[in-house]
């Protein structure tokens, strides 16, 4: 169907799957901005909110290995098609909830919704020379931080003109259309020639295989460790907390706070295609990386939580917001990377769904955790800025569990 359409140059098909990936994690940022606005419409506190947000994260962690082991067996177009058109109708539903726990449901489907990034990886695996496999994963990866730039001074300043609920109806009514626009211009690149119908039994005999090498290999679960507590870290700073930080904690305008995570967000963009040079051409490791962005991320938590006397100044919280969205977002591909140049190709989306779920799944933890501390904080008589930096020690234990692991991981990276 539509055979004319198909687009096969792997950059438009790049272009088109980055444009799905950023609105996910727009998706998933969006509350962060929103988190006065969603507050006063649901009359939640800061306990209440969190379970908004970590209802989006929880569902986005539990999606991650059906979307893996759901595109390995139907394809890449397919589950991708399917999760683009739920996410558009549940965002829409979502405008629609008036009370908290229909609202909380919504999250939860809608973040069931949002592992486009899973079968993004496997199309891109198939379209894509191996040797340029890292930057065009670093580029898809990457747009989260256009998502993150889009979730802040722009939604600031469209719901300012018509309210948070139409400004996430247009972003759910743009959604479904990508859909409709992937299923017509996409192919089923990564479905192995000749076989329409799908042999269903036998991608499920190749995925059993494969899996099985997979759960045997360490250095995969020393990957792991470092995403989970490096990515998990990210989302619950920028999905939940991040917002209310710079605005509750440290005394920032709504403006200024959208202001500085937009600086947050660009700041990766010029170094996309940097790390993953560097990393094949100069420094011929990918494990180097790793390490380096979780000790940066460590001396950056740690200075947030060190310093509750008085609020950061806008250039400090934004220096801060620059190197964790850096390290995280630039490095995050390579750790894709390394699962790629690991794993049997019949289950390269499932173990890249299962990495792409610990995340997620420390975030869902972390944010509901993080409420319930800062508002028991405050109720006790600390001020925003104590309750806030008190529980950003658990982000800080989480990244230097990421720099533990990367002492006993090994590169894959041939030289």
């Amino acid at each position: 169907m539509f055979p004319r359409l198909k687009i096969v140059n792997p950059v438009w098909v790049l272009a088109l799957l980055c444009t799905a990936y950023s609105l996910s994690f727009f998706q998933r940022v969006s509350p962060s901005v929103l988190s006065m606005d969603l507050m006063e419409a649901f009359s939640v506190d800061a306990a209440g909110f969190g379970l908004i947000s970590s209802a989006t994260m929880l569902g986005y962690a539990i999606t991650q290995i059906p979307s893996g082991m759901l595109t390995d067996i139907l394809g890449g177009r397919r589950a991708l098609v399917l999760y683009q058109m739920l996410a558009g109708l549940f965002c829409i539903a979502f405008t629609f909830c008036e009370n908290l726990m229909p609202a909380v449901v919504c999250r939860f489907m809608l973040g069931l919704t949002l592992a486009c990034n899973v079968p993004a990886y496997k199309l891109l695996a198939s379209c894509v020379p191996a040797e340029r496999y890292a930057q065009y994963c670093s580029v898809l990866t990457g747009c989260g931080a256009v998502g993150t730039l889009l979730a802040s001074s722009p939604l600031v300043a469209v719901t300012g003109l018509v309210g948070w609920r139409v400004a996430l109806l247009m972003v759910g009514i743009f959604t479904v259309i990508l859909g409709g626009m992937m299923y017509v211009l996409l192919s089923d690149g990564d479905v192995a020639p000749g076989a329409a119908p799908l042999s269903v039994r036998e991608n499920v005999r190749e995925l059993r295989s494969g899996i099985a090498v997979v759960v045997r290999m360490k250095n995969f679960w020393f990957i792991v460790v470092w995403f989970m507590f490096m990515i998990g870290n990210l989302f619950t700073l920028l999905t939940a907390w991040w917002g209310s930080y710079l605005m509750q904690a440290n005394g920032l305008s709504k403006d200024m706070a959208g202001l500085s995570m937009s600086i947050m967000s660009l700041a990766p963009l010029p170094f996309l295609m940097v790390f993953p040079w560097l990393s094949d051409r100069v420094v011929h490791s990918r494990r180097v990386f790793l390490l380096l962005a979780a000790l940066l991320e460590s001396l950056a938590l740690g200075y947030l939580c060190l310093h509750t006397d008085a609020p950061l100044s806008f250039a400090e919280l934004t220096a801060v917001g620059l190197v964790i969205s850096v390290v995280t977002n630039c490095m995050g591909p390579l750790s894709f990377t390394m699962v790629k140049e690991s794993v049997p190709a019949s289950a390269l989306a499932s173990a890249c769904g299962f990495l792409n779920s610990t995340g997620p799944v420390v975030s869902a933890l972390m944010q509901t955790l993080l409420g319930v501390l800062v508002s028991w904080s405050i109720a006790e008589g600390a001020t925003a800025m104590q309750a806030y930096g008190n529980a950003f020690w658990l982000l800080f234990a989480g990244s230097l569990v990421s720099f533990v692991a990367t002492l006993f991981m090994k590169d894959t990276l041939k030289s």
